[in-house]
């Protein structure tokens, strides 16, 4: 197994508890995949991209109160759903396919669990959305899944184009 490594936003320093392994299984980030077997890396390179677009509209600050509400429950709706077909499906299957990949699968489904805690509070701030402690959630809940999709797309994007 490699050295651990630190996980973070670009250009941001790791927070404690977040260095995660390297397994060996890693791509650069935003690889776009290849072959006929590229469908799922796709999906999820594009599915991470709307993600990323969604939290940035969030965190601009432009969006009327009663809108950065809304979006912020339709944000939440859509990570949730994205990570319960992850934990539901893909990842046993990957599991399965690559027994390798497991030691990863399990960081990512803990980094779920802490996502999913961060999207309860999220939706229970929404209520206040002028509120500087929802602009701090928001700014961690971003830099936590920045560090996820980026550990993410590195470690199972060849694995995914490979079934």
């Amino acid at each position: 197994m490699g050295s651990p490594e630190r996980r973070g936003a670009p250009g941001s320093k790791a927070a404690e508890g977040m260095e995660a392994p390297d397994h060996g299984t890693s791509v650069a980030p935003h690889t776009p995949p290849h072959g006929r077997h590229s469908a799922l890396a796709r999906q999820l390179l594009d599915m991470h991209q709307h993600l990323r677009d969604e939290l940035a509209g969030l965190r601009s600050g432009t969006r009327p109160a009663a809108d950065l509400r809304a979006h912020c429950l339709a944000f939440c709706a859509a990570v949730h759903g994205h990570h319960t077909g992850e934990d539901a499906s893909v990842f046993p299957w990957l599991a399965r396919a690559h027994p390798e990949l497991r030691p990863v699968l399990d960081v990512l489904q803990r980094d779920h669990e802490q996502v999913a805690e961060m999207l309860v509070r999220l939706r229970d701030l929404a209520t206040a959305p002028d509120s500087p402690v929802l602009r701090s959630e928001l700014d961690g809940i971003a830099a936590l899944l920045e560090s996820h999709f980026l550990y993410e797309e590195r470690t199972l994007l060849s694995a995914l184009g490979s079934l």
